[in-house]
Parts: C-alpha cells; structure tokens; sequence
C-alpha cells in the first residue's frame, strides 16, 4: 500500500515542509514505503511530474524537488508496490493533460479483474497505459468515464468539480460492484485527481484526512482573508474555503486541524474553493482488507 498528499491552495506554496520537515513528512512515511515517489504540480496552464523508483527518504531529486518547487497545486505519493514491479513508470501520479491522479490501495484479484477494467477503458487511452500498475489502468477507466459523461477528451480543458466527483464516485461503485460480480475481493480504491481548478478526493479502504483549517497560524493578525475561514472551528458541508490539505497520514498536526474522511466519502474542491463533502452512499460498508496486506498498510511512525 501507499501513501497519498494532495495540495490546493487560494495561495502558491512550497510543499517542502509537509514532504521533508514537518513532523510525519511524506519523506519519513518512504521508510516504509520505498518503491518509488512522485510529485504533480502545476505551473501556469501545465501540469507537471517529476517521478524515481527510488525510495523518497534516499532520494536527493526528492529534496531538492521539495524545496524549489512552488505552486498552488501539489499531488504526491510515495509507493509501497503491490502490483507491477518497482519502476519509475509505476510510480504515481499519473498525467493526461492537465489531469494528474493517485491511487493509494489494491485491485485485488488483479488478472480477474483487468479484462473487465479494460473493456470500460475507451480505445483511445489503450496505448498510453505505458506501465504496469493496478492504477494506471483505473485512471484510464475514470477518465473514459468522465470523457463519456461530456467531460474533455484531451484534459486540457475545464470540468465542472461536481461533475468530475460524481464520475468518480460512479466509476468506483461500478468497479465495486463488477469486483463482486467477477468473484474478486473487493477493491481498495481512495483517489486523488485535480487538473489544477478542481481537486477530487474519494475514500474506500484506506485512511484518509483532510485539513482546510489551521491550529494556528503566524500570520494572524496580517493576513488579508477578512473571514479567516481557514481558522473557523466549524465548516458546514459545502463552505468556502483557502487551502485544503489530503493525506493518508496526518502530516504536521501540531499546525493543522486535521479530520478523517470517512469511508465511501467523495470530496469535491471547486475553482472558486468552495468546498462539498458527499457522504457514503446508503449501503455502503468499507472494503475488508486482507490480511496479507495488513502491514503494508499500518500507520507509518517516524524513524527514531
């Protein structure tokens, strides 16, 4: 299993703190995690990715990435393989367009279940599937259905969040449910997708937080926000909002409010950043997770 953090931001940041510095740090999570990272920003109208097998925490193109780079935009994963070897074409996020996407979890059953995900992928996509991963193919397979549902073929152009999140939140209740039908075990699917406008985050299997608010801040006093919404104690299910954080682990939480995202639940960040939390759907229970795969998911403590 892996580990996922995704950035938005009304303000261009540097990410280096939550990746290398802060306490939890995506870097110190690679520990247990070796098999490859990556980092998506954006800069202007582009999306970029820089990616290495290498394992972040050894990895000097980790640091020196996580220092220099700046952008109100930030999808991140360190990889803990379970399908496809360790290889910098396996290693997450995954680009088209400007769309760039994570996957933290397991196709399980993955030889049962990949004719299935291949027949819903469009024909378009077959070739650019370059890699060997699970989750390569299930982004080609979310992008087939957002591009069948009006969304850009391309993924240049801009969709509307509600849009995206609910072609996500369909994609993974069909697989879901193809899983049982195939006789396969129940996938772990939670996602991260953002073009740069909008930012989607769906949970199913694994942990996962969201912060949009701040324990504290420096900047207080002097900050131009006149709601200061990212220090409000409460935030109703869709609220403006300036920043939001996602993570598998919390990353800082001496500096932010962080929650947990309960399973089956779809967050969906808008252009203007408003904010709306879509609960699991009526039914819906959380994937079992074998228990073969149970340490690679456990929490990561930092190195002593």
């Amino acid at each position: 299993m892996c580990r996922l953090f995704g950035f938005r931001s009304a303000v261009p940041s540097k990410a280096h703190r939550s990746l290398v510095v802060a306490e939890n740090a995506l870097g110190a999570q690679s520990h247990l995690h070796p098999d490859g990272w990556g980092i998506g920003w954006f800069e202007d109208e582009e999306a970029y990715v820089i990616k290495s097998a290498n394992a972040a925490h050894a990895c000097d193109r980790f640091r020196k990435a996580s220092t220099v780079l700046t952008s109100h935009t930030f999808l991140v994963h360190v990889r803990r393989a379970t399908v496809g070897v360790t290889d910098h074409l396996n290693a997450h996020p995954f680009r088209h367009g400007r769309w760039l996407f994570a996957h933290n979890g397991t196709l399980f059953d993955f030889p049962t279940v990949a004719p299935w995900l291949a027949s819903q992928t469009l024909e378009r996509f077959q070739p650019l599937i370059l890699g060997e991963t699970d989750s390569e193919r299930l982004f080609y397979f979310i992008l087939s259905r957002l591009v069948e549902a009006g969304g850009s073929r391309t993924g240049r152009d801009p969709t509307a969040a509600g849009l995206v999140a609910g072609v996500v939140r369909q994609a993974l209740l069909d697989l879901d449910a193809a899983c049982l039908e195939l006789g396969a075990r129940r996938p772990i699917v939670n996602v991260l997708l953002t073009d740069g406008r909008v930012f989607i985050a769906h949970r199913a299997g694994m942990p996962l937080h969201m912060a949009t608010q701040k324990a504290f801040c420096a900047d207080f006093d002097t900050c131009p926000e006149p709601s200061k919404v990212c220090m409000l104690l409460a935030r109703p299910a869709n609220t403006k909002v300036n920043h939001l954080l996602v993570a598998s682990e919390p990353i800082a939480a001496e500096e932010n409010r962080w929650e947990t995202v309960e399973d089956g639940t779809t967050l969906a960040l808008d252009e203007r950043f408003f904010l709306r939390i879509t609960p699991p759907t009526a039914g819906w229970t959380q994937p079992e997770l074998p228990e073969e795969y149970r340490a690679k998911a456990a929490p990561t403590c930092r190195p002593a």
